[in-house]
């Protein structure tokens, strides 16, 4: 990784349970083997299953279909109940919210994205080396296209 980031010395982020992540923005949460996986375990459904319950297919400019959780209401993840109920079993894009590749860009985008999320630029400090180990399994994850 770069060394001459702007999180060189660390960032502050701790998870305010606010839900603005799982809701009220459309989003899309695309899933990984290992995600798709890990859901159909914690569903104890196949993986097959969990797709034709849970999932849906979005389509991006270039004509390829990624493998996704559906939402309900336009806006909130499926598994949005007050919580997540598929907390244990998350993918791999929400277990490393907020460290992702374009939040992480520039300090703007990471100040942009506190309008957003108000656990960010509070609560505990996260040195450079776990928001690395963060963003490298939020790049590792390879979403499944049909």
């Amino acid at each position: 990784m770069e060394e001459n980031v702007f999180y060189k010395n660390g960032l502050d982020f701790s998870c305010r349970q606010c839900s603005r992540c799982c809701r009220f923005e459309g989003g899309a949460v695309l899933l990984s083997r290992e995600d798709l996986n890990s859901l159909a375990q914690w569903a104890q459904l196949t993986p097959e299953q969990f797709i034709k319950v849970y999932c849906r297919f979005l389509e991006d400019d270039s004509g390829t279909k990624y493998l996704c959780l559906r939402d309900k209401n336009k806006s909130d993840c499926i598994f949005w109940n007050n919580g997540c109920e598929a907390y244990s079993a998350r993918p791999a894009q929400c277990r490393s919210y907020p460290f992702w590749t374009k939040i992480l860009s520039s300090q703007k985008a990471w100040d942009n994205e506190s309008n957003v999320c108000p656990g960010i630029n509070c609560g505990e400090h996260h040195c450079k080396n776990e928001i690395e180990k963060e963003l490298s399994v939020y790049k590792s994850r390879i979403p499944l296209t049909e």
